[in-house]
């Protein structure tokens, strides 16, 4: 059922004009009650907004934010400076600038990717111009988290 619900959606999403459940639903052809507890879930992800009240709610996509935070101002060694570069970020793609970062700790990676990030569903973090030297450090933060937390291992 959330196949179909979801290749349609989908389709209502590109137009980009705003829907109803009914409309949805006759679509569907799945009752209004099921399209609607999918709707609302997509509201709490901050994947759509509703506007409205009970049967006149339409909703329609959010559209992305993008943002770029750069670690050399906030620094990249500990979790306080994690939490200080996140601190504005709302939802959406979030660009984080590793121009001029000369060291990482790993209190500030798994802050930043293990804590913050996860606590987070509605951003994506997207790393740019991370230095050669620094990737070495990155990539072995990344294979101990995942070894770590076998749900997050690949099969």
């Amino acid at each position: 059922m959330s196949g179909i619900v979801n290749q349609t959606l989908a389709q209502l999403l590109e137009a980009g004009a705003p829907f109803g459940s009914r409309q949805l639903a006759a679509l569907t052809g799945v009752s209004r009650q099921a399209v609607h507890k999918h709707l609302r879930a997509l509201v709490a992800q901050g994947r759509l907004v509703a506007s409205g009240r009970a049967r006149a709610v339409r909703y329609t996509p959010v559209t992305p934010l993008r943002q770029r935070v750069e670690v050399a101002s906030a620094g990249s060694r500990y979790r306080l400076s994690a939490r200080l570069l996140m601190l504005e970020v709302q939802a959406g793609e979030v660009t984080v600038d590793f121009t001029g970062v000369t060291e990482l700790g790993d209190e500030f990676l798994e802050e930043l990717f293990l804590v913050w990030a996860p606590a987070h569903p509605a951003v994506t973090l997207k790393v740019a111009h991370l230095p050669s030297k620094l990737a070495l450090a990155f990539f072995a933060f990344a294979r101990r988290s995942t070894l770590r937390d076998p749900a997050r291992a690949r099969p």
